[in-house]
């Protein structure tokens, strides 16, 4: 029963706004139903009016970033407008050193800062750890045979991205592996 009225309802109010169109149609002179085709002058205008209005805009206007007038928006790959940074991550490798080197890195290797490395290496090159015979470098597997450290845990806190990692004291360097079962290297500092 309240299905049919439901149907029965919604019949009455899509019969009485075509009526409603109808009549408005009827109201309107040729000029006016040409201009009302979507495409036309009158049409555009219209829109135009719409965007204009209080809430056409539907919320405050902000003020568009300007680019420099004398120059070009982009130079050498970086954005050339006030604000922007010089030198982000997507600049092209050829402008930026920096990225150039990222690129150089494969994507598994642990993205650190020299400041995080010169720490870690201070942490860790004056520690008790064992000292071992090793040829992985990054991305490549640790042998089963190699014993992984913890890293302190003052270290852990500073430097978030090392938290999870172990390391390996090597001759010539501290290398930083990814624990089991991965165990891959994921970066290297030098001594």
């Amino acid at each position: 029963m309240r299905h049919s009225m439901t149907s029965a309802t919604a019949l009455l109010i899509l019969t009485t706004l075509g009526v409603a169109a109808a009549a408005q149609e009827q109201q309107q002179s040729p000029a006016q139903k040409q201009d009302a085709l979507p495409g036309s002058p009158g049409h555009q205008r219209q829109v135009d009016d719409a965007l204009k209005s209080e809430s056409g805009r539907a919320g405050k206007a902000e003020p568009l970033p300007q680019a420099p007038s004398d120059g070009p928006l982009f130079v050498d790959g970086a954005l050339n407008v006030p604000g922007a940074p010089k030198d982000s991550e997507t600049v092209p490798a050829k402008f930026s050193a920096d990225n150039a080197a990222l690129d150089e890195l494969p994507i598994v290797a642990a993205r650190l800062t020299d400041e995080q490395r010169k720490k870690i290496a201070a942490m860790l090159s004056t520690g008790n750890a064992s000292v071992v015979a090793i040829d992985a470098t990054v991305s490549e597997k640790l042998p089963r045979d190699v014993e992984m450290l913890e890293l302190p845990d003052a270290l852990k806190r500073e430097i978030p991205a090392v938290s999870k990692l172990k390391y390996v004291r090597a001759s010539d360097r501290i290398v930083l592996v990814d624990p089991p079962p991965n165990r891959i290297v994921v970066g290297e500092i030098k001594n």
